[in-house]
């Protein structure tokens, strides 16, 4: 263990922003917030390079980049079918630090940590996140019957409180109510392992502030172009009070440890209004020439009774069947729905024509590479590169349909942002939007009918602005207070990765040398740097495994594709 002997714990809010925090902090909202920043150190958090869910909460836990652990996002796309498959944690390449920790004789307790699933058999007690079928899924838990104790004393445990069924069916109120919910259920379990069970080191994650603040953005704040003041009272302040109760709770936490022990609160990303360029994305690139559709088809129109009807019909299974129905469904129709999104995404293109294509969810953009993609017409080598550097060129001239402001901040191809084995598993291209103003929508060239843009809407309700109005921006948030930290200072250049080697760090143990993320010593004092040194060891060379099964079965699989898209995170 390190000089001061304590523990490690590490609070994980889901999305949290300093763009809401500092503001709140300034108008006396958000008091634990402000004492830990007066007590130790703070500053913005750098996700993994795509902003992407999935692939930051896995860099945080492994110390790595998804070229190396090999996560991007909450599946696998496949491009010889185009086609996607579920994927979780037993996908992970590299080791946790959970089990870092066991393997040196340190007792972890882990709970809602996304990509966690199946759970592992580590020295202390893990609770898998979002990526579980459900909690009583094999492996949901590790031990296996610690989930029983749970949920004697607090009932059902919820994975994820659902918001988006709430908001589709203009069920207001009771999405409120369930956000609340999962939150204090989230305390109480916290709080009762905290109490009651031996642990060095303790993380938890609260989603529900990434779900608040995507179904509550545009209730919040006057420029989201579907913002209603008259619902402003109501539901206006729903995603400070989300904060306000994760404040409570970290003020609950300094009162419960000890003096000795360190405590970091971080998030994966931050967050932001929504805006519609990633649906775009195959739109602009018809217009461009590198997208083709079928004859008679169009971005605004592919087979449009088709797709309406299929739409309608998703809306309607979404807002307006219970979650227990869903899930008959899915028993019933398995892989029914990864068609039926498939087509609505890809319907109408035509691939012998086609040399980039996009998922039109995130800011990605693939290639149809001859030999990697079923239908690829694009040679690997000079054309490859040759039509990179032309699509990158574009991207960084594609102006915003209202104001004509260049909307792209950069574009990176995947070898510029990832490094490892599984650095090809990666899209080609990343685009990093501007966050610096409030975009509208795509300008395409003059000979595409560029009025009709800004009402293409997204083909899924749990995409649709309307619904999921706020997303994903770059920087999170980290603060940390304990012994031997820094009081009142901001940091800088803290990334995701760095949380790694900072616990093994803090505890005294060897940090591997593959790790791509660094010990953040510029949130220490000097003097503990000098009497305890940074040591390396050597990195382990076995394949990581896991103490279940981490495949799918199709009702499993249909069951964390619902999930997903109700949260925004698949078409």
């Amino acid at each position: 263990m390190s000089t001061n002997s304590g523990r490690v714990i590490i609070i994980g809010m889901d999305g949290a922003t300093f763009e809401l925090i500092l503001p709140w902090i300034q108008e006396g909202k958000l008091a634990s917030f402000r004492k830990i920043m007066d007590e130790g150190v703070h500053g913005s958090l750098d996700p993994a390079s795509n902003m992407r869910s999935a692939a930051s909460w896995t860099s945080f836990y492994t110390g790595k980049n998804p070229g190396k652990h090999g996560i991007y996002e909450f599946y696998d796309f496949s491009p010889d079918t185009y086609s996607i498959r579920f994927i979780n944690g037993s996908h992970c390449l590299e080791p946790s630090l959970w089990r870092l920790l066991s393997d040196r004789d340190f007792s972890s307790i882990v709970i809602n940590v996304p990509m966690t699933y199946p759970a592992e058999p580590t020295k202390g007690i893990v609770l898998a996140g979002l990526d579980a079928p459900g909690t009583q899924s094999n492996g949901f838990c590790h031990p296996h019957n610690c989930l029983e104790e749970l949920e004697d004393k607090f009932g059902t445990y919820i994975l994820e409180p659902g918001l988006t069924g709430f908001i589709i069916d203009n069920k207001l109120d009771m999405a409120v109510e369930r956000l609340f919910e999962e939150i204090e259920q989230k305390r109480k379990v916290m709080f009762h392992l905290m109490e009651n069970k031996k642990w060095d080191f303790f993380t938890i994650v609260y989603r529900s502030l990434d779900a608040a603040q995507h179904c509550f953005w545009k209730f919040m704040d006057p420029r989201h172009p579907h913002h209603d003041p008259s619902q402003k009272d109501k539901y206006g302040d729903v995603i400070l009070e989300v904060y306000q109760k994760l404040d409570a709770i970290l003020g609950d936490v300094m009162d419960f440890i000890h003096p000795e022990d360190i405590l970091m609160v971080m998030s994966d990303h931050g967050f932001g209004p929504k805006h519609p360029a990633n649906n775009q994305l195959n739109a602009w690139l018809a217009s461009r020439g590198y997208l083709a559709y079928k004859q008679g088809d169009s971005p605004v129109s592919i087979t449009s009774l088709m797709r309406k009807g299929l739409k309608n019909t998703y809306q309607l299974l979404a807002g307006k069947l219970p979650r227990r129905h869903k899930e008959v469904f899915a028993r019933l129709f398995p892989g029914i729905r990864d068609r039926v999104h498939t087509r609505l995404c890809y319907t109408g293109i035509d691939w012998s024509n086609t040399k980039a294509y996009s998922d039109t969810l995130f800011s990605n953009i693939r290639v149809n590479l001859n030999g990697r993609e079923g239908s690829g017409i694009v040679q690997a080598g000079e054309d490859y590169n040759t039509l990179i550097e032309s699509i990158r060129r574009d991207l960084l001239d594609c102006r915003d349909v209202k104001s004509g402001e260049q909307i792209v901040e950069s574009v990176f191809h995947k070898d510029e942002i990832y490094k490892g084995p599984a650095r090809e598993n990666a899209p080609d291209l990343t685009i990093r939007w501007r966050e610096d103003l409030l975009i509208s929508g795509i300008k395409l060239d003059q000979s595409f009918d560029a009025d009709l843009l800004p009402t293409i809407r997204p083909f899924i309700p749990a995409e649709d602005a309307m619904v999921i109005s706020g997303d994903h921006r770059r920087f999170g948030i980290f603060l940390a207070r304990g012994p031997d930290i820094k009081k009142g200072e901001h940091i800088e250049d803290a990334h995701i990765m760095d949380l790694v080697p900072t616990v093994l760090y803090l505890m005294g143990s060897g940090i591997p040398q593959d790790m791509d993320g660094k010990v953040l010593t510029t949130m220490f004092e000097t003097e503990i740097l000098r009497e305890q040194p940074r040591q390396e060891i050597e990195a382990r060379s076995e394949k990581v495994k896991r103490g279940a099964s981490g495949e799918y079965d199709e009702a499993e699989k249909e069951v964390i594709a619902e999930r997903l898209r109700q949260l925004g995170y698949l078409e």
